[in-house]
């Protein structure tokens, strides 16, 4: 018996196809997480179930540090390359409301590889024990650079909670697809360095700052 394909047919094959490909990197937020190592203090796990192409990491630490504090380094984006390991440059291009933006974030990348660019709308969700830095692909594509290889995020968390008046529980879950091949020594740096680095960053950024609040932070609504 021949079967007969027709252009409807495969539009909904290919329709099915792409839903099932997007629930899969969707779902890496809920995967279950193994323990990896520590190191300095940052514990750090890779998700059991890996989607071809994506590099995820979640990373858990204390760090000295209010709730506040870090959320005002995390908005002040003018100034995040100053201590973010990598981080060339931040462009806010559309203030969406007080608590979501539209920005780029420009990253080197070694030698000869591409930089990246993660083209992003950001998040912040107050709840109460907790505040939430969420971010995911912007679709604005004409805001992209073209001298800087697009990165796909499937998921960018970074969860605050307050563990007393000086001290927070960070925890930063990500999952994306960089473009192109990657080596392993760069998929290390990814997925094991660059959380921990990140999280000593921010830490060292609030504890030498006396000048954290911005006007970006203050229009938050927070409660």
């Amino acid at each position: 018996m021949i079967v007969k394909v027709t252009h409807s047919t495969l539009f909904v094959l290919s329709f099915f196809a792409l839903l099932i490909s997007c629930c899969a990197v969707a779902n890496n937020s809920n995967d279950t997480w193994h323990y990896l190592k520590s190191d300095e203090g940052v514990a750090l796990y890779r998700a059991e179930r890996m989607v071809e192409g994506y590099l995820p990491f979640k990373a858990i630490a204390t760090v000295d540090a209010t709730a506040d504090q870090i959320v005002m380094a995390l908005v002040d984006a003018e100034r995040k390359s100053q201590w973010a390991p990598k981080l060339k440059s931040v462009k806010v291009h559309t203030e969406i409301s007080a608590n979501q933006f539209e920005f780029s974030e420009y990253y080197t990348t070694p030698w000869p590889f591409l930089d990246r660019e993660f083209l992003l709308v950001g998040t912040i969700n107050y709840d109460t024990n907790r505040v939430t830095f969420s971010a995911n692909n912007s679709h604005q594509k004409q805001h992209a650079s073209d001298d800087h290889v697009l990165v796909d995020v499937a998921v960018l968390d970074f969860e605050i909670v307050p563990l007393d008046q000086n001290r927070s529980s960070v925890t930063f879950t990500f999952s994306g697809e960089f473009g192109g091949w990657i080596p392993p020594f760069v998929k290390t740096i990814i997925q094991e360095k660059w959380p921990v680095r990140f999280i000593q960053a921010l830490q060292l950024r609030v504890q030498q700052s006396d000048e954290l609040e911005t006007p970006r932070y203050l229009r938050l609504i927070k409660g």
